[in-house]
């Protein structure tokens, strides 16, 4: 009996578990300058927008970790997914790349969300309206 109420009062410590803290502010997290859409965040799950695009863009992605071997890390992946839709959703793969950075060419046209489905690394992805 006395080792039973041992083991019970020794259950009582658990750690509950943490908030998500956010490091990059509410204000930097989505930007639009000069048709250019900048998107920053600290943890995947993700998601940001929508967007209205229209035509061609460079994207481009950067993940900040200092030390950080890319090689070895799980890939980070994002796409874009029509905010609004009367039918299937339409999306459009941007990313699955172990690196700390990536570059791709895209077309668009609509209101799109930027999800970013993995990334454990703060990150970065621009959208850069090309000719």
């Amino acid at each position: 009996m006395i080792a039973v109420a041992i083991a019970l009062a020794g259950c009582g410590g658990a750690s509950s578990p943490t908030a998500t803290v956010r490091t990059t502010p509410a204000g930097q997290r989505s930007v639009q300058d000069a048709g250019a859409i900048t998107v920053r965040g600290d943890y995947a799950p993700d998601e940001h927008g929508p967007f209205t695009l229209h035509g061609a863009y460079r994207v481009r992605f950067t993940q900040h970790g200092a030390g950080v071997d890319w090689a070895d890390e799980v890939p980070f992946t994002a796409h874009l997914e029509t905010a609004v839709s009367t039918g299937p959703a339409r999306t459009i793969r941007l990313f699955k790349r172990a690196a700390a950075t990536g570059t791709t060419t895209i077309r668009a046209d609509g209101r799109f969300r930027l999800a970013v489905d993995y990334g454990d690394s703060p990150y970065e992805v621009v959208l850069t309206p090309t000719p």
